[in-house]
């Protein structure tokens, strides 16, 4: 029974991974309005629907989402959901700033896929093919995810990853991490040789072949400053 859990759990842990982190999508952007430039769009207007192709660009405050075609649809409560994909060889891309947690910091997300989704609704975006997910802090990488599909839930500040998609494309689930640790103290100061005082006028010179003093010890080293390290993570692929 055990052995049948831990496997369960190895399995879950393949197929999907939730992390949450410490800042939300920016709460500012829910109120803004949507800006969308395109080369060619097609309304239907009695279903609600727009198709926008060539150079695709949303801005939504902070919030932008750009591709080669953007099908954008709004419900009957007035909420818009977005599906933008990308060119052959190419990636959808986003970028949103978030809620400031710790003061002097901002935090900042990109992502990439070959098809992302927007559901203005729920603040969700879902990255589906060779998703790729950085974060940054005043523009230094801290977190990055990269699956078959990774799910990011604006308000909660949470990914959910899956490795392999429903087709069968991808891999596993691979997370890079750096460390949450203060910054590293700067480094001690080498020590600066001594020079010997010259001798006082008057005394007698050392003699010939007399024995020399005891030699000067050496400064010690300065002491090495702490690594930063970044680690990665993999969750194995347990699929049979």
């Amino acid at each position: 029974m055990n052995r049948r859990r831990a496997a369960a759990g190895y399995l879950l842990a393949a197929a999907a991974v939730l992390l949450a982190m410490d800042a939300r999508a920016e709460r500012a952007d829910r109120d803004k309005e949507a800006n969308v430039t395109a080369d060619h769009s097609t309304l239907d207007d009695l279903h609600q629907v727009e198709v926008l192709t060539g150079h695709v660009v949303l801005i939504k405050g902070t919030m932008r989402l750009g591709g080669d075609r953007m099908e954008h649809r709004e419900d009957d409560h007035g909420y818009q959901y977005y599906v933008v994909t990308a060119a052959p060889n190419e990636l959808a891309t986003f970028h949103e700033r978030r809620d400031p947690v710790r003061e002097g910091v901002e935090s900042t997300l990109d992502g990439y896929a070959e098809r992302i989704e927007y559901n203005d609704r729920t603040d969700e975006v879902t990255l589906y093919r060779r998703a790729l997910v950085k974060r940054f802090e005043n523009n230094e990488l801290r977190d990055e995810l990269s699956g078959a599909r990774i799910l990011y839930d604006g308000r909660k500040a949470t990914y959910d990853v899956v490795g392999r998609g429903a087709d069968g494309s991808g891999n596993r689930v691979h997370i890079r991490m750096a460390p949450r640790s203060a910054a590293a103290p700067p480094a001690t100061a080498a020590a600066t040789p001594t020079t010997a005082a010259p001798a006082p006028a008057g005394a007698p010179a050392a003699a010939a072949g007399a024995p020399a003093g005891p030699p000067a010890t050496a400064a010690p080293p300065p002491a090495a400053a702490p690594l930063q390290l970044q680690t990665t993570r993999q969750v194995p692929d347990l699929t049979p």
